[in-house]
């Protein structure tokens, strides 16, 4: 073989090489292709339904929903836009926020964009710089959610150990505790006060101090004197409640006792009047909850009485209901406080 050809022969094989090589390269330094690019971009309709889907858990109704079809210049990616009214206490911004957040979970290349048109807001929701919803948000005085006020109070505060205790006084809720009188819960209840918190006054079979005790074959100066203490030393409780399955009120004494407290501007609630919460696993306990807070009928008032673990179970729920626009009112302003006053 010639050494020209030889040449040739070496510089075709060089070729072939080079050209592995460069391949070898491209793959080995291209970049990856980004995880999301369009993949998960959400179309038209699910961004609808991101929509309506935060709208219903504010308790917004259908009836309060309107669209129209619209044709946005340069958009080809909507047909319609969305009008809604708002309750006039329901913030714009934790709709608009929770959109926000939906999408923005989703996608990428996500975009919003608000404004106030003569004090009702449009938004618009961009994906890829696509147009996808346009809606308008009316405040409307006319429109008011059904809604419940849920009042609870607790049982078993008494009974809690200090870390439980504490976790309860820290509760951003304005909740209420039933208090047996005893030495011990006169201390606790004052200590609530401080922390927002309200009780109520329980007298059950568990009230066996000496101070407080109401027993039939006492005198009627020893049951006055006892009452007196009550009233005095838990001057602070928004109600008085007898229970009715109890020995005081199926005993001989009990309507001279309802008595006295009523001549001392105090009336006797009944603890049937309150909503017993309780159940045998969680999943009912839930299911219950949800049943009493939901209901239409009768009063707007749902006063729960129950034990604190099974607040820690529902809290979830609760937020909800809050979103809703369900009120969590502190006993002193329930209904049933207002009636007995």
């Amino acid at each position: 073989m010639s050494l020209k050809k030889k040449f040739v022969k070496y510089l075709f094989g060089l070729t072939i090489l080079l050209m592995i090589v460069n391949v070898i390269i491209e793959f080995a330094v291209k970049p990856d292709k980004p995880e999301n690019s369009g993949l998960n971009e959400l179309t038209t309709y699910q961004i609808d339904s991101v929509f309506i889907d935060v709208l219903g858990q504010y308790g917004i109704e259908s009836k309060w929903i309107s669209t129209k079809p619209i044709k946005v210049k340069d958009e080809d990616s909507i047909k319609k836009q969305f009008t809604v009214k708002l309750p006039a206490d329901l913030p714009i911004p934790l709709i608009i926020r929770d959109v926000n957040k939906s999408i923005a979970n989703d996608i990428t290349g996500f975009v919003s964009q608000e404004k106030k048109i003569f004090g009702n807001t449009e938004i618009r929701v961009y994906t890829n710089e696509l147009l996808k919803l346009q809606a308008i948000l009316i405040p409307d005085p006319q429109t008011i959610r059904e809604r419940n006020n849920l009042t609870f109070i607790f049982s078993d505060i008494s009974d809690l150990g200090q870390s439980d205790f504490n976790q309860f006084l820290s509760l951003s809720y304005k909740l209420c505790a039933a208090m047996v009188p005893n030495e011990a819960t006169s201390v606790q209840a004052d200590s609530l006060k401080k922390y927002s918190k309200e009780f109520v006054v329980l007298l059950n079979d568990n009230l066996t101090d000496k101070k407080y005790k109401l027993e039939t074959r006492d005198q009627k100066a020893l049951i006055r004197n006892s009452i007196g203490n009550i009233i005095r030393d838990f001057r602070e409780a928004k109600l008085f409640v007898i229970d009715e399955r109890g020995k005081l009120y199926n005993s001989v004494i009990y309507n001279y006792v309802r008595d006295e407290f009523k001549k001392r501007n105090r009336e006797l609630v009944p603890l049937s009047e309150f909503i017993l919460l309780e159940a045998v696993n969680e999943n009912e306990l839930v299911s219950k909850f949800k049943f009493h807070s939901m209901d239409g009928s009768g009063s707007n008032q749902k006063t729960f009485l129950l034990a604190y673990n099974s607040f820690v179970k529902i809290r979830p729920e609760l937020e909800l209901f809050k979103k809703k626009g369900h009120q969590i009112l502190p006993i002193s302003q329930a209904e049933i406080f207002l009636t007995t006053k």
